[in-house]
């Protein structure tokens, strides 16, 4: 249960004033070290700042929780109602086909009209779709009413999605979700909100590929959820020319299975992931330092078989998608990788394995309160990444938000223990009512750099995060709030101006 905020802004009253007093009072150390809060750039173009470039990212990394949590209690509604006809899923896949067969040919019909051109052709598919939905209907003794609600549930679940038909969606079938979920993540209001700032941003922009087939409904049926794969979607914005592979952070039990793995501890980062038995008996793989091992098995490791027959993981699934769009129907455009909490460490290391081989050329990754998720060797591949021009990587996290100064180290039997590491620029966000504090501050795990080790040392660790009420301080919409208090001072910045700058 969230603490009310008047309350929570009292407990936390002279904690926030102390911290505000040392910033003030260590102004003259920032100074003579060469660390101010934030740089002085020029002004970015339009559309290139820090915070073009974060805001659409967040509204990605937050949408994806609320829509698939619709999508999971749709699919859920749709097996309750074809259990009423005893139907197999082979069944109910059949019956899908012809409703979404219809649909289609009635969408070509329209299409054509609107162009003013003959319309015989696609009239007369049509016409052969409505004679076999009734067939199906004759077969599995459906009335017109049921296939008015299997198609509701159809075409929830459709792929590809129009952002326009997400917002439709949402605003049809908003009470599919439970109240707990909707309060638990940002609320009705706001998370609509997020899909028309993405709608109006792009009104063509849609989502390519979903994949949450073996993702079970969470709360009631957490327990069901140790059973769970990670989730991701490929969202495609044609105007921005942008591809953006987008991961859930957790909501069931298996995403919270994957947090705690050996409470941290690490494996080798060997890349690419797994295919195929035989391909890893035969190919040899190679090792890029080490990383969170249950991180590294949700995404890497091998899944379950599929509907293609594969257990491929979903690193190398991912990137297959984005070869063939990349060689086809997305030629030219960026690639961009984002997620909050799990999914920001998803987001990470996905964007080091695409940037890792060069398909893509340069590598966005945008990263919400993402925890610590690999060690010191593969932050230094990540620093040859970034001196290739291979990848860019934006960490955004809220000051007072624990999970991005967690795990700090991975226990290593009797070794000492590995000490994890943070990569890219981070935007150290701040809250407004802090006295005498910045709207947020730039980090940066400079490389040799002893002012910049201590800095970063003495300002991320889990005492100076702590504090009453840190739940709200890790969620979407607080991110959200401080995205927008901290835009003027973002909006000053760009991406490559902070890598181009050496003094960072």
């Amino acid at each position: 249960m969230l603490i009310p905020e008047p309350v929570e802004a009292a407990l936390n009253f002279s904690w926030h004033v102390t911290k505000g007093i040392a910033h003030v009072s260590l102004w003259p150390v920032r100074a003579i070290m060469g660390t101010p809060d934030m740089p002085t750039t020029h002004k970015p173009k339009e559309g290139e700042s820090v915070y073009d470039i974060a805001d659409p990212m967040l509204d990605i990394a937050s949408i994806i929780y609320y829509y698939t949590e619709l999508r999971s209690e749709t699919k859920v509604l749709l097996v309750k109602y074809a259990e009423k006809f005893n139907l197999t899923t082979k069944e109910i896949d059949i019956i899908r086909n012809a409703i979404m067969k219809t649909v289609t040919t009635l969408e070509a019909v329209k299409e054509v009209e609107q162009a003013d051109v003959s319309t015989s052709n696609v009239l007369a598919d049509y016409q052969v779709s409505l004679k076999q939905l009734e067939d199906i209907k004759s077969r599995f003794n459906l009335t017109g009413g049921d296939v008015d609600v299997f198609t509701t549930y159809f075409n929830i679940l459709k792929e590809p999605k129009s952002a326009e038909s997400i917002k439709s969606d949402l605003l049809l079938y908003n009470d599919f979700i439970s109240p707990l979920f909707r309060k638990s993540f940002g609320g009705s209001e706001w998370n609509v909100s997020n899909i028309i700032s993405m709608v109006d941003r792009d009104p063509t922009m849609y989502i390519k590929e979903i994949d949450d087939d073996f993702s079970k409904k969470s709360f009631a049926k957490f327990i069901n959820g140790f059973e769970s794969e990670l989730v991701y979607a490929i969202f495609v914005s044609p105007a921005n020319k942008r591809v953006t592979v987008a991961f859930r952070g957790s909501v069931n039990a298996n995403d919270w299975k994957t947090n705690m793995y050996g409470f941290g501890v690490m494996t080798d980062f060997e890349l690419p992931g797994y295919t195929s038995d035989e391909s890893a008996a035969r190919d040899a793989r190679q090792s890029y330092g080490r990383v969170h091992q249950g991180f590294y098995e949700y995404l890497f490791g091998k899944t379950k078989k599929g509907a293609n027959e594969s257990y491929k993981s979903k690193s190398e699934e991912i990137m297959g998608i984005l070869c063939d769009l990349f060689e086809n129907e997305c030629k030219g455009f960026s690639l961009f990788v984002t997620g909050h909490s799990l999914g920001g460490s998803l987001s990470t290391l996905f964007a080091a394995r695409a940037a890792t081989f060069g398909q893509f050329g340069k590598v966005t990754n945008v990263s919400f309160a993402s925890p610590y998720c690999g060690g010191q060797e593969f932050r230094d591949h990540f620093y040859e990444l970034e001196k290739k021009n291979l990848i860019r990587h934006i960490r955004i996290s809220n000051e007072e938000d624990v999970v991005p100064l967690i795990p700090f180290f991975a226990p290593n039997g009797i070794a000492p223990p590995e000490m994890f590491k943070h990569v890219g620029m981070n935007i150290r966000m701040y809250d407004g009512d802090h006295l005498l504090m910045p709207k947020c501050r730039l980090f940066y795990p400079k490389e040799g750099s002893l002012p910049n080790e201590i800095r970063n040392a003495v300002l991320n660790n889990v005492p100076m995060g702590l504090s009453v009420g840190v739940i709200s301080k890790h969620l979407c919409p607080e991110y959200c709030s401080r995205l927008e208090s901290s835009s003027e001072e973002l909006k000053k910045i760009s991406v490559e101006v902070l890598y181009e700058d050496a003094e960072i």
